[in-house]
């Protein structure tokens, strides 16, 4: 008895000490996808105000190919974040048209394999002209994923370790209480002055029913 209770103890334990990891994991994940869409977000603010300044553009009659100050645009664009390593304007097929790194120009950005989000460049009755794509430095995610990583680390071992022993510890005192509970059922001497008087009573009357001549009436023969 007493090792099946130690072992369902020791269960409850890993139970609570898992409970606490996969919480731990599904906090750094959520944590991790959350720091990636800030990420994501202020780049793709930066990159619709180029497309805003595309697009008017485009209203006024000037081609994508025309517009020589884009350049300067998507550089400063692109120095406004930190997180942000180039930014580039495709045409419809995704050439490099304008790019805050020169040497991008003329690149197809089908091919291009690293990680960062586009914004549609449309005309006024929603024709597709081309991309705005931005491209951003993934080890910024990386280092962010590094630090979070560390942070539960320091938060959920301790938590872990904690939430085992007071499970332990817990599950032992209570198995004390339910022993000592049991131990006091089975000796009536330890019972309530209720409850041992209760018991006096059933023991009389069961001596009653076995005693000769219980139930027949008086003067009466077997």
């Amino acid at each position: 008895m007493r090792r099946t209770t130690l072992g369902l103890i020791i269960v409850f334990a890993l139970i609570a000490a898992a409970c606490v990891a996969f919480g731990a994991y599904f906090s750094y994940v959520t944590l991790i996808n959350a720091h990636r869409s800030v990420i994501e977000a202020r780049c793709g603010i930066a990159a619709q105000r180029v497309v805003d300044v595309v697009e008017k553009a485009a209203s006024l009659g000037i081609a994508l190919p025309a517009q020589q100050t884009l350049t300067a645009v998507l550089e400063r664009e692109s120095r406004v974040e930190d997180a942000i390593r180039s930014m580039d304007l495709t045409d419809e097929q995704g050439i490099v048209l304008f790019s805050s790194e020169p040497g991008r120009v003329g690149l197809d950005t089908a091919r291009d394999h690293e990680r960062g989000l586009s914004r549609p460049v449309r005309n006024d009755i929603g024709q597709s002209l081309g991309r705005v794509v931005v491209r951003y430095d993934s080890a910024i995610l990386t280092n962010g994923s590094a630090a979070l990583a560390a942070d539960l680390r320091r938060i959920a071992l301790p938590t872990l370790l904690w939430a085992g022993a007071a499970t332990l510890v817990i599950g032992l005192l209570l198995a004390a209480l339910l022993q000592r509970a049991v131990r006091r059922a089975a000796e009536p001497r330890l019972w309530p002055p209720a409850a041992r008087a209760a018991l006096a009573s059933v023991e009389e009357a069961h001596r009653n029913t076995r005693s000769p001549g219980a139930g027949l009436p008086d003067g009466g023969a077997a």
